[in-house]
C-alpha cells in the first residue's frame, strides 16, 4: 500500500501541470477564437508543459527513463520546443498589441513574461554547452563542466519560477476569464 501511494504521489506533479494547462487553454479559447488566444496557449504548452516536464523527465525519481543519454536528450528537445513555442506566443501578443496600436510592456505580467523568454532562452543556449564541447572551446569557457552542470540546474529553477511567476501575474485575463466561466456555469 505504500508503493501506491508513492507511485501516486510521483504522478502528482504531471497531474498538476496537465490540469493547469488544461485550464489556461480553455479559459483562453472559451471567449473567442483570436490571434491573442494563441498567446497564453503556446506559452503555457511551452513554458508549463514541456519545461515542467522536461525538469521532471530528467530527474530519475520522476522519469520513467533510466537511460541518462536519453533523459538528457529529451531533456533537451523539451527544452528547445518548450522555448519555440514560448517565443511563438509572445510573437502572438506583440502581434496583437501592434494591430491595436497599443503600448507593450505595460503589466508585471508582460514584463515578467520578457524576462522569462530571455533567460530562458539564455538557460535553453546554456544547456547546450554542457552537451557540445566545441560551443564551450568557440566560446572560450574555461569552468569546469561539474560547476556548469550545477550553474545549468540553478538557473533552471529561475527559469521556471520566472515562468510561473508570470502565469500568476495574469491579471485582468484572468478575472475576465473566471467571470466567463461563472457566469456560463449558471
Amino acid at each position: 500500500r505504500i508503493q501506491i501511494l508513492f507511485e501516486i504521489m510521483e504522478l502528482l506533479p504531471h497531474i498538476i501541470i496537465g490540469g493547469l494547462l488544461s485550464f489556461i487553454i480553455i479559459i483562453s479559447w472559451i471567449p473567442n477564437s483570436s490571434l491573442f488566444s494563441w498567446h497564453p496557449t503556446l506559452t503555457a504548452m511551452g513554458f508549463l508543459l514541456l519545461f515542467s516536464e522536461s525538469i521532471l523527465l530528467f530527474h530519475p525519481k520522476f522519469s520513467p527513463i533510466s537511460d541518462h543519454k536519453l533523459r538528457v536528450r529529451l531533456h533537451q528537445i523539451f527544452q528547445i520546443v518548450g522555448f519555440i513555442l514560448g517565443a511563438l506566443g509572445v510573437l502572438c501578443i506583440y502581434q496583437v498589441k501592434e494591430a491595436n496600436n497599443k503600448p507593450h510592456l505595460t503589466s508585471w505580467h508582460a514584463r515578467f513574461g520578457i524576462a522569462t523568454i530571455c533567460f530562458s532562452g539564455f538557460q535553453v543556449l546554456a544547456g547546450n554547452m554542457l552537451i557540445y564541447p566545441n560551443m564551450r572551446k568557440f566560446l572560450k569557457i574555461t569552468e569546469s563542466l561539474g560547476n556548469l552542470k550545477k550553474s545549468h540546474a540553478k538557473g533552471g529553477m529561475l527559469s521556471i519560477s520566472l515562468a510561473l511567476t508570470t502565469i500568476g501575474l495574469i491579471g485582468d485575463f484572468k478575472e475576465s476569464a473566471c467571470s466567463y466561466l461563472i457566469v456560463s456555469a449558471f
